[in-house]
């Protein structure tokens, strides 16, 4: 009987291929409990279930961000995620490893398990059927467990921790908002109302929701210019315009008569407005106006809308 060629030897033996992209789990307890969040920033994340870390404390250090510190007796509760390495070289830069902001650290969890239609769901996935919220709903509540319930001690998850910042201080304004959207979702998938209350919000406090006759203030309008009035146009308060010097003013008390009567009689012939300018440059004293022209003239404050500007533009060519 011939012996097996070297080929065939080595075909058998061969192992099947490893998937490239290599996962972990990675336990989130600040914004990244916004499912959304890591959505964005993981893209080809999934989730796993919430877990608590042991002796460690919540905070929010002296750089506004959130952060774990050694306490023993107290614990810190989040969601594991499922990551693969392009997912970690995310994390690494939003979590600022190379400027030393966070470190990251592989510990031990106590990991309670997702229910089975979301256990490993892509986040994407997650996001697309309106949130967590929303697909809990959906599942509906699960059934009360004969025994013991779905935990186990799971090592070797990834943890960012700063160890330089552990001052206690206030958070961000930005970030209030962002770590409340993560709250709402950690507590439609099961962490306690008691360690929200109790390790989160003596740092963060609630959202506030507007009344239902609160009217929101466009903060970029200063409270100074009224709705509706250009910004251009002076005030009646008896201050000087704004416009720059040599320019014409539109008022009609600092205009010259000639000017002035060509405004009020905008609807004149080009004639009748050569006539009156006539008038004025022949003579030198205002005395020798008739007294219909003055009586004219005085009445041409009134006219200061701004749709007669162009036919006074034109007209004061002439």
């Amino acid at each position: 009987m011939a012996a097996p060629s070297k080929h065939a030897t080595s075909a058998s033996v061969r192992k099947p291929p490893v998937d490239p992209r290599l996962t972990k789990y990675y336990f989130a307890y600040g914004s990244n409990l916004h499912i959304k969040q890591m959505k964005k920033r993981c893209p080809n994340s999934r989730y796993i279930g919430y877990a608590r870390l042991a002796d460690y404390r919540w905070q929010i250090n002296e750089r506004g961000y959130a952060n774990i510190v050694q306490s023993q007796g107290h614990w810190v509760d989040g969601l594991v995620y499922e990551i693969d390495d392009k997912d970690e070289a995310k994390l690494d830069i939003n979590e600022g490893v190379a400027k030393n902001a966070y470190q990251k650290r592989h510990m031990l969890v106590l990991l309670h398990r997702a229910q089975s239609p979301l256990y490993r769901r892509p986040v994407s996935w997650i996001v697309d059927k309106g949130g967590p919220a929303a697909v809990c709903r959906h599942i509906g509540k699960p059934a009360p467990a004969s025994g013991a319930p779905r935990q186990h001690w799971e090592s070797d998850v990834l943890v960012y921790i700063s160890v330089n910042h552990v001052q206690d201080s206030a958070p961000k304004d930005e970030y209030i908002h962002r770590i409340n959207l993560g709250i709402a979702d950690a507590r439609a998938l099961g962490i306690e109302d008691d360690y929200i209350t109790n390790c989160i919000r003596p740092f963060i406090p609630e959202a506030s929701a507007p009344g239902p006759h609160t009217v929101p203030r466009d903060v970029s309008r200063p409270s100074s210019v009224a709705c509706g009035m250009k910004r251009s146009t002076p005030s009646r308060t008896g201050e000087p315009s704004p416009a720059r010097k040599g320019q014409v003013t539109n008022r009609p008390d600092e205009q010259t008569p000639r000017r002035a009567l060509v405004r009020m009689n905008h609807n004149a012939s080009s004639e009748d407005v050569r006539g009156r300018g006539r008038v004025q440059q022949n003579t030198r004293h205002p005395a020798k106006i008739s007294t219909k022209d003055m009586s004219a003239y005085s009445e041409a404050s009134i006219f200061t809308v701004e749709e007669y500007l162009a036919a006074w533009e034109w007209r004061s060519s002439i």
